[in-house]
């Protein structure tokens, strides 16, 4: 008798995208209020001071990005728009979506029949110390232009993004706060 191996975790079906002609920003905004309201109350780590926002959805790469607020969360937000940034990733998942300031790991995610698929990228671990929207957007807004252009003095990407990963993203690392220098360390190398 032969034993069966289970896997320990199984992936959800890969919802297919069905992309938006138009920004889902009020989309977006109604469905995570509604999360609030039918979900989040009364939580420990909510922020009162924020609201929902979700704004400055535009098309890059004929997708659509964009940026949410919530008082439990901050991220830049990834819906299907016929481009070539969105990949079909199952819920919980993380795919590589290429920006021009580097590849960054968005989290595949969805809702209901509504906002049936999107991805995130979070900003912030906890958004207790963010004292207002005010703040809370700008803090966004300077994550999508940073996104978005590509690091001083890179080279600009190609239209088809290369197959192989390098090792190291210095325009990702700087772009997380994780260096300030414009090539990586290596070992043995000069200091």
């Amino acid at each position: 008798m032969q034993a069966i191996r289970r896997p320990a975790r199984t992936l959800p079906p890969v919802r297919i995208a069905t992309p938006w002609d138009a920004s889902p920003e009020r989309v977006v905004q109604a469905w995570f209020e509604r999360v609030l309201a039918e979900r989040m109350q009364g939580l420990p780590f909510l922020n009162p001071a924020l609201s929902v926002l979700a704004f400055d959805f535009r098309r890059e790469d004929g997708d659509w990005l964009g940026g949410l607020v919530t008082p439990w969360s901050v991220q830049l937000m990834l819906l299907p728009g016929g481009g070539r940034l969105w990949c079909d990733t199952p819920a919980g998942e993380r795919s590589g979506v290429a920006l021009p300031v580097g590849t960054l790991p968005f989290i595949a995610d969805e809702g209901d029949t509504r906002l049936p698929a999107f991805q995130y990228f979070p900003l912030l671990n906890t958004v207790t110390a963010l004292a207002d929207d005010e703040a809370a957007r700008e803090l966004v807004r300077d994550a999508l232009r940073t996104a978005c252009l590509p690091p001083p003095g890179a080279e600009p990407m190609p239209a088809e993004a290369p197959t192989a990963q390098p090792t190291v993203d210095p325009g990702r690392r700087r772009f997380l706060g994780f260096g300030g220098g414009t090539r990586p360390r290596v070992a043995g190398g000069d200091r």
